[in-house]
């Protein structure tokens, strides 16, 4: 029984530091509380890519995969970036490219997640460019 309690201890230690994190970056980024998943689930990809204790100092993204792991595709949560409109879904003189809030990775495939500030929906994109240092409030 008391090691049950141990462990429920540690999940709920987790649980208040995962939320915790999530509180930090939705601040930082000046994005409403509503948008908590997506900062959560960058949290989650952060975490499964830093040194573990209980892991020895080890990664559990390298671990799982048996990969090396990449920090290439870190970006800052809440930055805004523009996301390219292909030719084919423009006009001559339309934009190349439309405003979006970076709000995290693509879970089974690559590719980034974004609010499209445009059309007022999610969407996925790997052809963006991320202007990190600009945070806007929405």
């Amino acid at each position: 029984m008391l090691k049950m309690i141990e462990l429920n201890g540690l999940a709920q230690r987790m649980n208040r530091t995962m939320m915790e994190r999530v509180l930090c970056i939705l601040a930082h980024a000046k994005l409403r509380k509503n948008y908590w998943v997506e900062a959560l689930k960058t949290v989650i990809n952060v975490i499964n890519r830093s040194p573990s204790v209980p892991l020895e100092g080890d990664i559990p993204q390298r671990l799982c995969t048996r990969k090396d792991v990449s920090y290439q595709h870190l970006r800052v949560f809440g930055c805004l970036s523009y996301v390219h409109i292909a030719k084919d879904r423009r006009g001559k003189l339309d934009p190349k490219s439309r405003p979006c809030i970076f709000l995290g990775y693509g879970e089974d495939e690559f590719g980034y997640r974004l609010w499209d500030l445009i059309e007022k929906k999610v969407i996925r994109s790997r052809d963006i460019v991320f202007m990190e240092e600009k945070i806007i409030s929405y």
